[in-house]
């Protein structure tokens, strides 16, 4: 019998003529890369300096432009001067004002003839923003470039990783490497050096879990049991699914002789109130969004089989179980959302210290009048007052503190 012969033109692959040995350094080499890239750009966010300088090239950026143009500057470019200065000089708030420039100016450079002449310029610039007349004096541009161009930043610190910090997602990995080899020896102390790595990561991203963690860990070993229940708490929200996050929020609420009602059901309550601590707030919310799409995908499928001609009964029966699946999802995402109470709220804060609610935004106020708050408790900003806060602590229970007696949980407003 004789064999069918094939269709020409079907070509193969040909084998590329380089050493079996590139694809190994291509297997290594291109993780390698990205692991000191990450290195990098970790030792690059721990410089305290880069925002400064980040803020003195946009000035300097911004002055050139008006100077280009040859007109008075516009109020766009006088707000983004504001932004930029305030940047400048180390103050990263969205809105800033003068007395926020002068005071970390006074701190940074200790030099009052400085002070004073960036303090000029400012109530300068704000005249010419918010005057009567609206436009910044004739000799703003030349006052506002011999200022920037007098500004010198430290420079980066480190250009290369050159510390384990900077090789690792955190120093806890390394903790809980070495634990788990050498579990019968005693636990190994945080360094300073580890600590201060965790606080300049933490004014970087407050919301750094790992930094949170490694605070805790350094505070349980120093015996401060209301920071460290505070910034286990913080660990625990960022990443409730870390076993180690558990265990160590356990362990320092335990010490610290204090808990909060939510916390309490969400560590030690039955399985049902324990599984909202598999994703935290903002991961259930994610998953909410995710099920909103499904749900939304369902209906669509639903209504493209009411009206196309083919395959009606499998576009049903696809639209009909998206729909059922991401509406369960969609409840359980909310319901565990839910289950967190004032946890989930992104001012939320947390008592470091045991204090006296004031009724009003002063130390004077008889003890009587107060309302105690233990430290640990979970509260909620209302409104601030200079160095004063007030805060609700409970459904009936709110009064004044003075604001380094709470710590935020999600976001810092200090850093």
């Amino acid at each position: 019998m004789t064999p069918t012969l094939m269709t020409l033109g079907q070509l193969g692959g040909t084998p590329w003529s380089f050493n079996p040995a590139w694809f190994l350094l291509l297997s290594l080499g291109l993780p390698g890369l990205t692991w000191l890239g990450f290195a990098w750009k970790r030792a690059l966010d721990e410089d305290p300096h880069r925002l400064r300088r980040s803020g003195l090239r946009e000035l300097r950026r911004l002055l050139g432009r008006i100077q280009r143009s040859g007109s008075q500057p516009q109020p766009l470019q006088l707000h983004g001067w504001c932004r930029a200065a305030a940047r400048t000089w180390g103050v990263r708030v969205s809105a800033p004002t003068g007395m926020q420039v002068t005071q970390s100016l006074e701190t940074l450079t200790q030099n009052r003839s400085l002070t004073s002449t960036w303090q000029q310029l400012w109530s300068a610039t704000e005249r010419g923003l918010y005057g009567a007349d609206a436009t910044p004096p004739p000799d703003w541009l030349e006052r506002a470039s011999s200022a920037a161009g007098n500004v010198h930043v430290p420079k980066r610190e480190r250009w290369l990783p050159n510390r384990l910090a900077h090789w690792l997602p955190s120093v806890a990995a390394t903790v809980l490497v070495v634990g788990s080899a050498q579990a019968a020896r005693a636990p190994i102390p945080v360094s300073p050096a580890d600590q201060r790595a965790a606080v300049n990561a933490l004014h970087v991203h407050w919301n750094d879990w790992a930094a949170h963690y490694n605070l805790a860990v350094a505070q349980i070993q120093e015996g401060n049991w209301n920071y460290a229940v505070a910034h286990a708490t913080c660990a625990f929200l960022l990443h409730p699914s870390s076993a180690t996050n558990r265990d160590n929020l356990r362990l320092a609420i335990q010490q610290a002789g204090t808990m909060d009602p939510t916390l309490r059901r969400l560590l030690y309550g039955a399985w049902f109130q324990r599984f909202p601590g598999l994703l935290s707030p903002a991961g259930w919310q994610h998953l909410a969004l995710v099920a909103s799409l499904v749900v939304a995908g369902g209906l669509t499928v639903i209504v493209l089989a009411l009206y196309l001609p083919h395959n009606r009964r499998a576009l049903k029966t696809g639209g009909r179980s998206a729909l059922s699946a991401g509406a369960l999802a969609l409840i359980v995402s909310i319901a565990a959302f839910n289950a967190y109470g004032p946890l989930n709220q992104t001012t939320a804060g947390i008592l470091l210290e045991g204090v006296n609610l004031n009724p009003s935004p002063t130390e004077l106020v008889p003890e009587r009048e107060t309302s105690p708050a233990t430290a640990g408790s979970v509260v909620l900003p209302q409104s601030a007052f200079l160095s004063w806060q007030r805060i609700s602590a409970g459904a009936n229970v709110s009064g004044w503190v003075r604001k380094n007696a709470v710590m935020p949980l999600y976001e810092s407003s200090r850093h």
